[in-house]
């Protein structure tokens, strides 16, 4: 049987929840904010909504001012942003500017599943960004693990385990806004978002490096 090669060190650098909170402030605390402001003084609940919706714009437009970069995922939900916004004002619809989220939510599950099917699924991308960003060195060891079966093997679960739950996220919010009054939605809303993330980022790490450290067990039993 021919052995594997020894895993490519690890430069230093590690990612932490607490690059998340700008995140978490423009995409949650504003837009409930907002939204509690503007009913409170009589605005429509529908145009409460919108106007929350615009701080998720404006987060992506701060990072865009400091990177000077628009990755294609924020161009993306910046789009649907946009349209979700549009026909949601349009058609005066509530119901649609609660839950134009659910859609590109329920997009990227999708794309997640239908990414199994290339040569590296998507979550091979979107964790390099967070434990490489833009970082050469990180990148070419990120890119060297791909040698190994068992990363490869864990980069497609990972991928599956994202598109599902976020399918599942989508419907479950679009039936709380079915359900539950406006005002309890744009609450629960960005809740459930960043619950998923989080659950998601801190199962995917600590999953990764289980199997990390499985094949390094292995590989030192070998050299033993």
């Amino acid at each position: 049987m021919t052995e594997q090669p020894p895993a490519p060190a690890e430069p230093a650098g590690n990612f932490r929840f607490a690059q998340m909170l700008p995140t978490l402030v423009f995409d949650a605390a504003l837009p409930i904010g907002a939204y509690a402001l503007l009913t409170g003084i009589g605005v429509s609940t529908l145009w409460a909504v919108v106007t929350g919706g615009i701080f998720p714009a404006v987060n992506i437009l701060r990072v865009w001012i400091r990177s000077r970069r628009l990755e294609p995922l924020a161009l993306i939900v910046l789009t649907f942003l946009a349209v979700g916004t549009s026909i949601s004002l349009i058609s005066g619809s509530v119901f649609f500017a609660l839950v134009k989220e659910s859609v590109l939510t329920a997009t990227f599950g999708l794309i997640c599943l239908g990414s199994l099917l290339g040569a590296r699924p998507l979550l091979f991308y979107i964790v390099r960004q967070f434990v490489a960003g833009d970082d050469a060195e990180r990148v070419a060891w990120w890119n060297g693990l791909w040698q190994y079966p068992d990363f490869r093997a864990a980069q497609r679960r990972v991928t599956a385990v994202w598109g599902i739950t976020y399918l599942a996220e989508a419907l479950l919010r679009v039936a709380s806004a079915l359900v539950f009054p406006p005002a309890a939605v744009v609450v629960l809303s960005p809740v459930m978002v960043f619950g998923v993330l989080i659950a998601l980022i801190a199962w995917t790490r600590r999953h990764l490096l289980a199997v990390r450290e499985r094949r390094l067990r292995a590989q030192g039993q070998r050299a033993s």
